[in-house]
């Protein structure tokens, strides 16, 4: 049995779809299906996370800072306001629902959005600290910049690495951290790089790009989609005939 995986699409000017296609081939080599969502109308989704096994939100455009009580930043760039309100709907309705959740980049900012938290519109010229480059200028694979991360998470237990170096495609980042989320990753400049829901079975928000490196073929990012699947299959049989998950080896 393969779960089905909610993708989260850019909506581009002329409102065509976009989707890079490493997010689904991760899913795939996981042993997921995934499904590519388009705006989805308020009506439908209820019906559209009761469908789902899991919800994948990708990186895209800045996010709305009305959603946390903000004016907008002289250096805040493009936003897609239907995109947000969207997504922040799908969301918390997975949320509730208790489904597994992945948020990279902005996936991880919508997370921390829907839980109250807030974002640095701009960290390059909102952060007193020093700041270093998070927005690399080069190919999607190469480790651009070191993070520390807690043994005492279930990431951890994945990656098996207390610090290692990530890619970084970003100009935003978490600044308030929503309730219920725990920072479980820190580049050496401070910056969130990821947290896990302590409310949740399986909830995830990277400010890195794990599923650039699985497609890659690196084994413990590999193992974060495979442990996010297993936790999809999990979630499905145990809500649907109350019994023991056989998940994937």
């Amino acid at each position: 049995m393969k779960p089905i995986i909610g993708i989260t699409t850019e909506v581009l000017e002329d409102g065509c779809y976009y989707m890079p296609p490493v997010y689904a081939n991760a899913i795939i080599q996981s042993g997921g299906i995934p499904i590519l969502i388009p705006l989805v109308p308020e009506d439908d989704i209820e019906e559209l996370s009761k469908r789902l096994d899991g919800l994948f939100v990708t990186g895209g455009e800045d996010i709305d800072p009305s959603y946390y009580n903000e004016n907008p930043h002289v250096h805040l760039k493009q936003i897609t306001p239907e995109l947000d309100e969207m997504e922040y709907k799908l969301i918390k309705k997975m949320l509730d629902l208790d489904k597994p959740y992945i948020g990279v980049c902005r996936g991880l900012h919508m997370l921390n959005i829907v839980q109250g938290g807030s974002l640095y519109q701009s960290i390059h010229s909102q952060r007193e600290e020093p700041v270093m480059q998070h927005l690399q200028k080069a190919v999607r694979t190469h480790r651009s910049h070191p993070v520390t991360l807690k043994k005492d998470s279930r990431i951890y237990d994945l990656l098996q690495e207390e610090e290692f170096r990530v890619n970084s495609f970003h100009h935003q980042a978490v600044n308030k951290v929503g309730q219920g989320l725990e920072v479980i990753a820190r580049a050496t400049d401070g910056i969130v790089e990821c947290v896990e829901s302590k409310n949740h079975s399986f909830v995830f928000g990277f400010q890195w790009h794990p599923e650039e490196f699985a497609v890659d073929g690196d084994e413990p990012s590999k193992r974060i989609f495979k442990a996010y699947i297993n936790a999809a299959i999990e979630h499905r049989i145990s809500n649907a005939n109350n019994i023991p998950a056989v998940v994937l080896k």
